[in-house]
Order: structure tokens, then C-alpha cells, then sequence
């Protein structure tokens, strides 16, 4: 008899600034930017802070980001039934470089400044390969949620500010995003037992470790558009503010997937590899800024931003979670059209999410020391946005806080007054704390079959120990003509 199964159900799954996954804190543009800084990436932060860009300024910032997390599961009594032994720690190492290319020019002088942005808001996902010994077949107990997921959206932003009178000191901001998405997985699929299976060796049945899982790969790109919105008022040094909304979205994506099924669902007991088409969608939430910034004296100020993820209104409930199709390539259940496989994949699945509202709360400052060397520094907290029932390998974020130092230096070379070319540093650690979950919905008795589904394969329990680290290191160069 063939079985209609949901095989797919957790391929793709949500990154933390899409809430989930791994992805590191951070700063684009240093420990200075916000919603009331004038540099180029008030594209995306402010597009109203394009008014305190004066003339022609260029920036590229690189924040190469060393993530690592530890999984340690409890399911089972945290015992794996393939080997009787305690569970290994499913490793999960990501590096990942966030990148800004930013311009902005002052079209009609304390008037009209445009600014254009190019960045990666998002690089992240979870490797977790690092604590598998020689795969296939992969071991790891984090398998079922995901092996290896990448994340990647590119963002164009043309933007514009407006100043109605300079004596007012209030200015507007307007701006647009494209994005690019892109999303790879690989995972694996429980049938009932995690992987244990049997096998005949010289006439007798023999227990086969990690032999019933079925392989899942799958790549997707597509794009969606957006916009974001911006005011500040700086008519008053010692209280300048600024405030921005950057719309929602839906990361909207198609591509291609494999399924490798076990030999033990194929006639004739040899694996089979079959290819189909995947299409996914995934809301992403409307985004609030708000900064305060005080020039304390002409070389020292200090601030403080907020920003405020809404994922509870995009994505708090079933309407909310990731819409995944699958099929082969003529339209229909992968397997469903081929004698040998005993299974075929449901084409409509979902990944539900069931996310929080996150705030990152930070203060900085900076300080010119003389005309060449800036100093500044940011402390911060963030939000998670993932509740402990819906928290898996690869929908997890945390709750952290952490610092960021950095420098500037104005190079001699082509340098006039205040204008030429700057390089800076920038250093940041974030302290994640410790996830201790219990009782989470993957697998459990609940009524959500979206997190429990009646048929095979089923979701196994995220239960267990989620530990993280993230180190940042940050290079920039700038130009203001």
C-alpha cells in the first residue's frame, strides 16, 4: 500500500531576523548607526537621516560573524535508540559576512539628499555537520530538523530625504527594498524508529543503525518587494530624534528538491533518489525604529535605539507558518509516479513557527579624539522571538546581550578638513543565554498536527539544551566628499 507522507513537513524552517535558525546580532555600519545617524546606511535604518549626509559619501562595512551553537537533546531519556548510548551534541558552526555598499548625495543643499544601499541583512542558517563523523548516513540527533540550512537575501534600498524648512529642523525620509532570497536545505526524515532499521547478515535479522531515514535536499530563490518610511527631528543638539517603519513582506521562493528514499521503502531494497520542484513561502514582520541622540559637545555623544520586530502580527499564528509545496516535476506527489517507492511526499505542508514580538534595546557613543582618530562603543540586548514549544535545531533563537568597540581613522591621503577617506575596526561579543526547553510541540501529544503529524514520518521532540556563542569582527571603509 502506499502512504502519502509529509516527508518535507521541516525542511524549510525560519531564521532569527526571520525568527529562527542562527543568525548573529549585530550592528551594520558600526557602533554609531541607528535611526538618527547621517551616513549612507540610514537607507536602511532612517531614510530622514539621509539629511545629515552633506555632499557625496560612500560606505563599505563587512561584519563577519563566528557563530557556534550546541544542541544537546533529552528525547528518549537522551538516549539514541540506534547505538543505546547517550546522544552526541549536535554542532553547529555558521560564519557569516553581513555586508553594506552605501551612497548618498546631497541632490539641492539642506534640502534634497538621495541615498542608495546595497547590503545582506540576513546571512545565517545552521551547519550542524560539524558534529557528524564521516556522514552519510547522518547522525546527529538535530538530523530531523535539519542537517544543513543556509539562508541568504540580498537588499537594494533607493531612498530619499526632504527637508520642508532647515529651521524647523525636521526632516522626512522615503525609501525602497528589493530583496533577493535564497534558501538551501538538507535533512533528514523520520519514519517512526530514527533511523533503526534491520537488515539480513548470514541468514539472520540484524539491527541496522541510522538505515530508515530518508535524505532531503532542496534549493530556492525568488524576491519580494517592500518599503520603509522615516522622520527626524534635529532642531536641538542635545536631543536629536529619529523614527522609521519598514514594512512587512513575504519571502516568496521556488526551486528544486531531491528525496533519497531508504532501501527499505523501495522494491528490491535499494535506495532511490527522485527529483522534484519546491516552492516556499514565509511572512516576514513589519519592523519599528526609534533613536535618540545627544551631542553632548561637539566630540562626544551618546544615544540610545530600539528596534521592534512585530512577528507576533505576521506570524503569531497558523496563518503565519511556512507554506511549502512540494511535487515532481510533472506536478504530482514525488513517488507517487514511480513502481519501486513504496511512499509518496504530500505536496502541501507547512512548518509552523507561532513567534513573539522582539525588541533590541542599545546605547552607544562616540568620541572624536582629534581629527583623525573616532571612538565610539554600543552595548545591547536582544530578544528572542521563538517560544520554548516551538523551539527545534533549526527554528531556535536566543535571548543575548553583548558590546561592540570600534574605531575610525581618517587617512591622510586626498583628506581636506573633515573630507577624504576613513578606515575603521569594530569588535563585538554577544552573550546568548542558555535554552533550557522541555515540553515543546515537535512530536508531542497536541492537537497542532502541524507540529505533530498523524503520519509517518513523524517530528521528533526539540527537547533538550540549546547553547550558543557569537564573536564579530567589522572593517570599514568610508568617503565623504
Amino acid at each position: 500500500m502506499r502512504i502519502v507522507a509529509s516527508l518535507l513537513s521541516s525542511l524549510f524552517l525560519s531564521s532569527t531576523a526571520m525568527a529562527g535558525s542562527i543568525q548573529a546580532p549585530g550592528a551594520i555600519g558600526g557602533p554609531d548607526s541607528g535611526p538618527t545617524t547621517g551616513n549612507p546606511a540610514a537607507t536602511m535604518y532612517n531614510p530622514a537621516a539621509l539629511s545629515q549626509a552633506e555632499g557625496f559619501q560612500s560606505m563599505l562595512d563587512i561584519q563577519l560573524a563566528n557563530v557556534r551553537i550546541d544542541v544537546t537533546s533529552w528525547r528518549n531519556g537522551g538516549f539514541d535508540p540506534n547505538t543505546g548510548d547517550a546522544y552526541n551534541i549536535a554542532k553547529a558552526r555558521v560564519k557569516a559576512p553581513v555586508t553594506f555598499l552605501g551612497f548618498s548625495h546631497e541632490i539641492l543643499e539642506d534640502k534634497l539628499t538621495a541615498g542608495l544601499g546595497l547590503t545582506t541583512p540576513f546571512i545565517g542558517g545552521g551547519d550542524y555537520t560539524a558534529g557528524e563523523s564521516n556522514p552519510p548516513p547522518y547522525t546527529s540527533h538535530q538530523r530531523y530538523f535539519g542537517v544543513n540550512t543556509k539562508v541568504i537575501t540580498g537588499q537594494v534600498i533607493p531612498a530619499v530625504s526632504y527637508t520642508p524648512m532647515k529651521d524647523w529642523g525636521l526632516h522626512v525620509g522615503a525609501g525602497m527594498t528589493y530583496t533577493i532570497d535564497i534558501i538551501e536545505v538538507t535533512k533528514t526524515s523520520n519514519t517512526g524508529t530514527e533511523g533503526v532499521g534491520s537488515q539480513v547478515v548470514d541468514g539472520e535479522q540484524v539491527v541496522a543503525p541510522y538505515t530508515t531515514d530518508a535524505v532531503l535536499s532542496g534549493r530556492a530563490t525568488g524576491s519580494h518587494i517592500g518599503w520603509n518610511i522615516g522622520v527626524l527631528f534635529d532642531k536641538y543638539k542635545l536631543a536629536q530624534v529619529g523614527a522609521s517603519y519598514t514594512s512587512g513582506g513575504t519571502f516568496d521562493t521556488k526551486g528544486d528538491a531531491t528525496v533519497e528514499f531508504p532501501g527499505f521503502l523501495v522494491t528490491g531494497g535499494e535506495a532511490k533518489t527522485l527529483k522534484g520542484e519546491v516552492a516556499v513561502k514565509l511572512k516576514l514582520p513589519p519592523i519599528i525604529r526609534a533613536g535618540i541622540n545627544s551631542q553632548l559637545t561637539d566630540a562626544l555623544n551618546v544615544g540610545v535605539a530600539w528596534d521592534h520586530y512585530q512577528w507576533n502580527k505576521c506570524c503569531g499564528g497558523k496563518d503565519g507558518d511556512i507554506d511549502i509545496k512540494v511535487n515532481d516535476k510533472q506536478g504530482n506527489p514525488i513517488g507517487e509516479s514511480d513502481e519501486d517507492v513504496q511512499i509518496s511526499v504530500a505536496k502541501q505542508q507547512y512548518s509552523p513557527r507561532r513567534l513573539w514580538d522582539a525588541s533590541n534595546v542599545s546605547l552607544f557613543s562616540g568620541y572624536q579624539l582629534d581629527d583623525r582618530i573616532w571612538l565610539g562603543g554600543r552595548v545591547g540586548y536582544n530578544q528572542n522571538a521563538v517560544p520554548d514549544y516551538a523551539v527545534g535545531a533549526t527554528n531556535v533563537d536566543f535571548e543575548n546581550a553583548g558590546f561592540m568597540i570600534g574605531a575610525r581613522y581618517r587617512l591622510p591621503m586626498g583628506t581636506e578638513g573633515k573630507r577624504g577617506m576613513t578606515m575603521g575596526l569594530a569588535y563585538s561579543k554577544y552573550f546568548l543565554f542558555t535554552r533550557s526547553v522541555a515540553g515543546t510541540a515537535w512530536g508531542a501529544d497536541v492537537p497542532d498536527e502541524r507540529f505533530s503529524p498523524t503520519q509517518a514520518p513523524y517530528n521528533v521532540s526539540g527537547d533538550g539544551v540549546y547553547e550558543g556563542k557569537v564573536d564579530i569582527l567589522g572593517f570599514r571603509l568610508g568617503y565623504d566628499g
